[in-house]
């Protein structure tokens, strides 16, 4: 009776273990077996603060800059861009107000693009792919067409991302997580 007690205790019954308790005695059943929710793991983002230099720095600058906090974007994460992601950050409800840029602040700053899209986010797409990924021949130009489009779907289907050719935060996760 004790083992029954224990295994209902630790969730026997949640995987598919029916246990009856009659006159004084435990029998046990096998249900239909139950499927376990389909666990989404949350996305790892790398954090960004000042100093730092590199594609990820660019990415971040294009990103402000598309969400209307200029910024030279030139690859280095100085005062200024500290100011702007401080900005950013106030702005939309993160805390700490630390302006680096991490699990809290990427989610809220990258934006969804796709073919017939224009502006500082395909560019930032697109400066990812040509320096960090080998699309050398891509044009960074802030305009999502057939090229861009192609290079997408290329990558996502290297890296295992559902190839729509849709940059969404799973293909951004993995543009910035995955750069060599």
């Amino acid at each position: 009776m004790r083992n029954v007690l224990r295994r209902i205790a630790f969730g026997v019954l949640g995987t598919g273990m029916v246990v009856t308790m009659a006159a004084g005695a435990a029998t046990a059943a096998v249900a239909a077996p139950q499927h376990p929710a389909k666990v989404v793991k949350a996305l790892q983002w790398p954090a960004v603060k000042q100093n730092a230099q590199g594609n990820r720095v660019r990415t971040i600058q294009y990103l402000l800059n598309q969400r209307g906090y200029k910024v030279t974007v030139d690859g280095k994460f100085g005062p200024d861009t500290t100011a702007k992601v401080k900005d950013f950050q106030k702005a939309r409800g993160i805390t700490p107000v630390d302006g680096v840029v991490g699990d809290k602040t990427w989610p809220k700053l990258i934006l969804t693009v796709k073919q017939g899209d224009k502006g500082d986010a395909v560019r930032a797409v697109q400066d990812y792919l040509k320096r960090a990924y080998g699309y050398t021949s891509l044009k960074v130009d802030g305009v999502f067409g057939a090229d861009t489009a192609k290079a997408v779907k290329s990558f996502q289907k290297k890296y295992g991302v559902k190839d729509d050719g849709v940059v969404n935060e799973v293909t951004w996760n993995t543009l910035v997580v995955k750069a060599p």
